[in-house]
Parts: C-alpha cells; sequence; structure tokens
C-alpha cells in the first residue's frame, strides 16, 4: 500500500513553520494515500516546547481525525512513535483556504533524530508493517525511471541544497537550455537557475564566480560517473522576471 511521508526538518527555523505550497497541494490532490509526519532533528531543539507548537501548526492540531491533546505530548520522547490521542474533532478548514500551513490528514507522527538508530528502526518497522506485497513495476535490470535530464537538475538540485545557506536553495528555479550531444560523443548541458533576489544571486555565483563554477564541476565528474561519457555542464544565474 502506498504511504505518502512528509519529511520536516525541525531545526530549520526558516521550513519548519509549515508545510510549502507545494506540499500541500500534492497532498491535497492525493488526499486518498495515507500520510504520516516525521520530524526530523528533534535532538537539535533546545526547548521542547517548540516541538510541541510546530506538531500542532504542521497537523492544524488534528492527527487521524483526532484532536490533539498537548499535555502528553510534551512529555513524549523524541524518537517515540506518537500514536493519535483519543480526543475527536477533525478540523474542517476547507481545502481552498490560503492561510493553510499543515495537514490534519496524517495518520502518524513520528518525532526523531536521524541520528539514533533506535529512531530509525522505529519507523522502519512502521513502514514494513504497512507494506503490503506486489508486481515489480519495472524489470530488475532498469537502473532507475528518472530521465537523464531529471537526473541531471535533481543532481544540481542536489548540490544547491548542500552548499547554498538558509532559504536560498529552495528559492532557485531550475531550466535546462541545452542538452546536445557532440560528434565526438561529448553529452554538453546547459542549465538555467533563476533565483527571485539580487542577494540570492550573488550568494550562489559567489565570489569571482567560485561558487556556481564549483557546483558546475562537481556535478559535472557525477555525470560522467553515471552516463559513462564525458560532460561539459555550463551553469548560468539569473533574476525572475
Amino acid at each position: 500500500m502506498h504511504r505518502a511521508v512528509v519529511l520536516v526538518d525541525v531545526s530549520d527555523k526558516w521550513t519548519r513553520n509549515q508545510l510549502s505550497p507545494q506540499m500541500l497541494q500534492c497532498l491535497t490532490q492525493f488526499s486518498q494515500v495515507p500520510s504520516i509526519l516525521v520530524m526530523n532533528k528533534v535532538d537539535c531543539l533546545k526547548q521542547k516546547s517548540v516541538l510541541l507548537e510546530l506538531t500542532a501548526a504542521l497537523t492544524e492540531g488534528v492527527v487521524n481525525g483526532k484532536k490533539l491533546k498537548t499535555r502528553p505530548a510534551v512529555r513524549s520522547q523524541p524518537g517515540n512513535h506518537c500514536s493519535s490521542p483519543a480526543a475527536k474533532g477533525p478540523n474542517t478548514l476547507s481545502m481552498g483556504n490560503p492561510q493553510r500551513i499543515g495537514w490534519p490528514h496524517f495518520q502518524e507522527i513520528f518525532m526523531l533524530s536521524a541520528l539514533s538508530q533506535e529512531d530509525v528502526k522505529t519507523l522502519k518497522q512502521y513502514l514494513l508493517a504497512q507494506a503490503r506485497p506486489g508486481p515489480w513495476e519495472f524489470h530488475s535490470g532498469v537502473l532507475t525511471s528518472q530521465t537523464p535530464e531529471e537526473i541531471c537538475a535533481n543532481m544540481i538540485r542536489e548540490k544547491l541544497l548542500e552548499y547554498l545557506p538558509q532559504e536560498v536553495p529552495y528559492n532557485v528555479q531550475q531550466k535546462t537550455v541545452m542538452w546536445e550531444e557532440g560528434p565526438n560523443g561529448k553529452l554538453m548541458i546547459e542549465q538555467r537557475l533563476l533565483v527571485p533576489k539580487e542577494s540570492h544571486m550573488r550568494i550562489l555565483i559567489g565570489p569571482k564566480g567560485y561558487l556556481i563554477s564549483q557546483v558546475a564541476q562537481e556535478v559535472g565528474r557525477d555525470l560522467m560517473n553515471i552516463f559513462l561519457c564525458e560532460v561539459q555542464l555550463r551553469l548560468s544565474v539569473k533574476l525572475l522576471k
């Protein structure tokens, strides 16, 4: 059975307070798919009351159709599987409410630290218990269902998340403007990175273009290992209009 797992980094104060509009749109579109909330890096929170506030916001105070009881949540330990409280009263905010920041239809909540093997084991055991046998969707010889363009875009996105601070990488839009194979078999790729602010552009480019050049070089080397051919990757940065 399919499960939607929404992972939130509670140590990131820029993104932890609400689910992104894209995530909420996805959850709404596939509302028939059971979903769970996984709150990671709880060990980084100095005040556990913050974890309670985040839980209430991200779930709109409702889990599995039942209202959260705040007192037991305060006493719960990080890494424990938080089962749904018993009091009923689902939140009935309309799906079109532009102020929505959470999802009131999560079936379960997990609060954990990925550094803890016991925490991860608890989550894995839950997912395994929910799994059901089914046919293989792909032949055993298929390594990935992603297109080469998707592989390239995802690898660039990974590097941006690694090198850029705070909210900057989440505001970058990617656009492939060239994907050509040269006569000698070299793959030539150009991708344009679009950002909403000049300050983001300066951060992404880096001093004397060092950062964007480093990202292009590292991704280019990784792509050569995947595609088994020479790859020339060029990245450019522009402001969103």
